[in-house]
């Protein structure tokens, strides 16, 4: 079923996490042994330097609050499974478009999610006016035909969240009503005081569970001077409890003799035709013998990976950060624009919690041809992106007499092939920033998340599962935006 030339990837793990977090001990070719799913000790909390690194500090504590809610987040994704293998059920998401498109497209999802989009509803996967072999598979009108479905059947199970809380106003309600007519398993991820606003308009059900967290909505970091708290929470806790509850997912059908199709990683193989058998065939890998694991031991080992990664970005690199919230601060002050160049993961614009630095620019691959027409000298570009250099974005910049802050992740291992975006052209890997190009006018942001972003490892297959590069995003986006209002603020004061 996987082509021979496509190398497999196991995610490189201390020793420490090997012995005593029930990660894997053997090699890819044999089936691994798992522990008794002991927790890790939580990462340590971060020194509080600079206005950001609160941000920081808070997911790695709303890491920890997730691992409390572990066994009711096993519970629900026992009756989710129920449904999906028992009763030949879809997996569906649904909210606004950053949540819904978190389990659908995501190196390590689980390929048989789809997007629910009632309705008149835009899916979130916005297409281009470019031939489909020039694109990436996820940008054709086949993968969108594939992935959007139009309505719920009973047998299935809706994942219903919003990053944004206005959006939640506008759609939670109805989405809600229809699915609970429609008869589907709603698991719905929220804030406590949403969850309760849904009992008292909908009653207790069945077919109704809430997963909840205490984050408030709007900003949660204040800074002196600053009229507002920004950062918004909200996002990051969502997502915990969405991927531990996709780790818990996969462990209930694996304890159902069933293993879940892994979406290979879109990094590997450009365009993605060795995923396509395994999108349209089946739900589930029919050709891998399943070891059974014990509720609590994937979401622990993912949120272990998670909690590691998070408190590792900023310690080393605190030079870079202060740095590049200096030039995004100078160029507020000198009335100069700063863009955001975002690949996936957070949607800031009209965020609450945002205050408004940056003009958005999102889902470009690596290259945003609207930028040409728009930034000039001294502008900034900070690029938020994935696990490569965007050469031609470089030039972009270069030309225009801007500044750029790259912030990608490096990889330990070059894959076979450089990744292939269309018209984009080739995408290079790097495993160091020395092998970039240096200038005056560039910063490198290492995001430290996992090489090929998957980082769970399922005992019998070969394909790392569970996203960990929108977490790494969002903290470097929001750090990097803490930083420069406490430095706007001090000019206040």
């Amino acid at each position: 079923m996987i082509p021979g030339r496509i190398r497999l990837i196991r995610p490189r793990l201390s020793l420490w996490t090997l012995l005593f977090c029930g990660a894997v001990t053997l090699p890819l070719v044999d089936l691994p042994h798992w522990a008794t799913g002991t927790p890790c000790v939580a990462a340590e909390p971060i020194a509080v330097e600079q206005a950001g690194d609160r941000f920081v500090n808070f997911v790695l504590a709303e890491i920890e609050r997730t691992r409390q809610t572990l066994p009711a987040i096993s519970r629900a994704a026992e009756l989710a499974a129920e449904r999906i293998v028992d009763r030949d059920g879809q997996l569906l998401s649904a909210g606004d478009q950053s949540f819904a498109l978190e389990p659908v497209w995501r190196a390590g999802g689980i390929a048989f999610s789809r997007q629910y989009t009632p309705g008149d509803q835009v899916g979130a996967f916005p297409q281009i006016d470019s031939p489909e072999d020039k694109v990436p598979y996820y940008r054709t009108k086949d993968f969108v035909k594939h992935f959007t479905v139009k309505r719920a059947g009973r047998n299935d199970v809706v994942l219903l969240g919003f990053e944004n809380e206005k959006e939640e106003r506008l759609h939670r309600t109805r989405h809600i009503k229809q699915l609970l007519s429609d008869g589907a398993l709603i698991v719905f991820f929220g804030s406590h005081a949403s969850a309760q606003e849904i009992q008292r308009k909908f009653g207790r059900r069945d077919n109704l569970i809430t997963i909840t967290h205490g984050v408030p909505d709007g900003g949660i970091v204040d800074i002196a001077g600053w009229p507002r708290k920004i950062c918004s929470g909200r996002s990051i806790a969502n997502r915990l409890y969405l991927w531990s509850f996709e780790a818990e997912l996969i462990s209930a059908f694996m304890r159902r003799g069933k293993m879940p199709g892994i979406l290979l990683s879109v990094t590997y193989e450009s365009p993605q035709i060795w995923n396509v058998p395994l999108l349209h065939s089946y739900k589930f890998i029919p050709a891998f013998n399943v070891t059974p694991v014990k509720k609590g031991v994937f979401g622990n080992t993912y949120l272990d990976h998670l909690s590691r990664i998070v408190g590792s970005i900023v310690p080393k690199q605190r030079a870079r950060f202060r740095k590049a919230a200096g030039w995004l601060a100078d160029a507020a002050r000198k009335k100069r624009k700063s863009f955001a160049l975002l690949i996936h993961g957070l949607a800031p614009e009209g965020l609450p919690g945002d205050p408004g630095l940056f003009t958005v620019f999102s889902e470009g691959n690596a290259y945003y041809p609207q930028l040409d027409k728009v930034i000039g000298k001294d502008d900034v570009a900070l690029f938020v992106g994935y696990n490569w250099y965007p050469p031609r974005l470089a030039k972009t910049v270069d030309r225009a007499g801007a500044k750029q802050i790259l912030c990608f992740t490096l990889v330990q291992e070059q894959p076979p092939t450089p990744a292939i975006y269309g018209e984009v052209g080739e995408l290079k890997h790097y495993m160091s920033f020395d092998e970039l190009p240096q200038a005056e006018n560039r910063i490198y942001i290492d995001l430290k998340f996992a090489q090929y972003n998957a980082v769970l490892q399922i005992p019998g297959n070969p394909v790392p599962a569970l996203e960990t590069s929108s977490f790494a995003e969002d903290v470097v986006y929001w750090h990097l935006v803490a930083d420069t209002i406490e430095l706007l603020s001090k000019d206040k004061r």
